[in-house]
């Protein structure tokens, strides 16, 4: 293990974010260079075709008639990603307490 050399305020949003995700500051530094290293990936990729995003609209409002635990599950995920939360940052820790209402 090595150390670097980060200005102070950096270091305090590092602080912060881990306190409120509950993990070791290290893993918000892991979890942020995944991300970005994905963006910098994903800025190459196509635009999705228009006909394939109907499709999928389609197919999860069925999915949301046939399975209301789905539904509720599903707008938890985007409720968190319009506050900033990413799928990315949890990487197989999505899901753990979607189904618990207290953590809501």
């Amino acid at each position: 293990m090595s150390t670097i050399t980060v200005p102070d305020d950096l270091r305090r949003r590092v602080k912060r974010l881990a306190s409120l995700l509950d993990i070791p500051q290290h893993k918000v530094l892991e979890m942020l260079l995944d991300l970005f290293e994905r963006n910098l990936l994903e800025k190459g990729k196509q635009p999705v075709d228009p006909r394939v995003e109907e499709e999928l609209k389609r197919a999860r409002i069925k999915v949301e008639l046939e399975d209301p635990e789905w539904a509720k599950r599903s707008l938890k995920l985007e409720q968190a990603k319009r506050r900033g939360l990413s799928p990315e940052l949890f990487r197989g820790k999505w899901g753990i307490e979607l189904g618990n209402e207290d953590n809501a």
